[in-house]
């Protein structure tokens, strides 16, 4: 079987989808990954072949310049023309990619597609070929109705193909823990979110035990080229009142808007996520989809801040089980709220008990199984 992957260039959105892969290759099956951007070598790193579908295209360019235009314009009223609803702009590189996605599907003959919300392309290219399409979910911000409002805006690359809109989708797969989820879609596949960060060579300090806790601090990768890394200033401030150690994991990002860091707060370029959660504590971050779900799966007790785009979802749905905080504002980012983080036994509770949930799940080796059967059932249209 031949499946193909439509990829967001961005990494918390492309890497929850690399244990799916790798566990159809290592059954046998060949896959192949489209997209765009710096997650053309970041897939291949993950031992997989990929193709730009849309080259010269500056993924985090662009969706910075988005944001800034978002940001600047006035919220139309009810009724009213203007921006449109918040999700669209993340359609872009699903509409850069389209013409030349659809021209490698027709080449390469995939049996299934399979794709993230964000990257409705993978329904518009199932569409063309007549062959069965699944979302790959990511977060907790994503519904029939999202999706449904990113393939509106590909309305025009549907159209030069020929089509009038995508056709249903074949599954979706729901790595969301099952007391968590807000998916009541019919076709809905539980699956479990197995945390891919990429490799790299760990410090030795990592597996050294500490006399204090010790606690991540990650914004991801898109928000720092977006809002930089003030959104942690409050971290740092709080961590001299703090007796904790503080990794700010931040991506070789300039620290230098923070101003002095106390002794306490150790900052790296990069250190794989799942390998930094599987050494701490607690961990702060800014609510991303894939963040959220590696911090869920390791089990520990977060503050999420939840700003922007998917976030405030994924925060309200961590918030709302009981496994972390949420600052209501930032008047609310204190000491106090990372002490709590700390030393509240119902918040690790809740969160151990999400963590075992979610391993309970059928891993993406289960799933391949299902997936061959879906494709030979469906068959190919044209």
């Amino acid at each position: 079987m031949r499946v193909l992957f439509a990829g967001p260039p961005f990494f918390g959105l492309l890497y929850p989808m690399v244990p799916l892969a790798q566990a159809l290759r290592a059954a046998g099956h060949e896959v192949l990954m489209g997209t765009c951007g710096a997650a053309v070598g970041h897939t291949v790193r993950a031992g997989l072949p990929a193709v730009d579908c849309a080259p010269g295209l500056d993924p985090d360019a662009r969706y910075a310049q988005l944001e800034r235009d978002r940001r600047g314009k006035r919220p139309p009223t009810p009724g009213e023309g203007g921006e449109p609803p918040r999700g669209q702009g993340f359609s872009f590189f699903s509409d850069e990619m389209a013409d030349r996605m659809v021209t490698l599907a027709r080449h390469w003959r995939p049996d299934l597609v399979v794709h993230t919300p964000n990257g409705v392309v993978g329904q518009l290219v199932a569409a063309r070929l007549g062959i069965p399409s699944v979302l790959h979910a990511v977060g907790f911000g994503h519904t029939a109705a999202h999706v449904r409002m990113m393939n509106n805006a590909l309305a025009g690359a549907y159209d030069r193909h020929g089509l009038t809109g995508p056709e249903p989708l074949a599954a979706w797969l729901d790595v969301t823990p099952p007391s968590m989820t807000a998916t009541t879609e019919p076709d809905r596949w539980f699956l479990r979110h197995v945390p891919y960060n990429g490799g790299a060579a760990l410090p030795e300090w990592l597996f050294t035990p500490t006399a204090r806790p010790r606690v991540a601090v990650t914004l991801g990768t898109v928000r720092p080229v977006v809002d930089g890394v003030s959104p942690v200033r409050w971290v740092v401030d709080a961590a001299r009142a703090v007796d904790a150690e503080f990794v700010l994991a931040l991506g070789g990002a300039d620290l230098a808007d923070l101003g002095p860091l106390p002794e306490n707060v150790r900052p790296v370029d990069w250190i794989p996520l799942n390998a930094l959660l599987a050494a701490g504590d607690a961990v702060i971050h800014h609510g991303g989809a894939g963040t959220t779900l590696a911090a869920l799966d390791s089990g520990l007790p977060q503050i999420v801040l939840g700003e922007g785009a998917d976030r405030p979802a994924n925060a309200a749905a961590v918030r709302d089980r009981g496994c972390g905080l949420v600052p209501a504002g930032p008047d609310a980012c204190t000491p106090e709220l990372v002490e709590r983080l700390l030393t509240d036994e119902e918040l690790r509770t809740q969160a151990r008990a999400v963590a075992a949930e979610m391993a309970a799940l059928p891993s993406p080796a289960d799933l391949v199984g299902r997936l061959v059967e879906l494709a030979r059932t469906h068959g190919r249209a044209g």
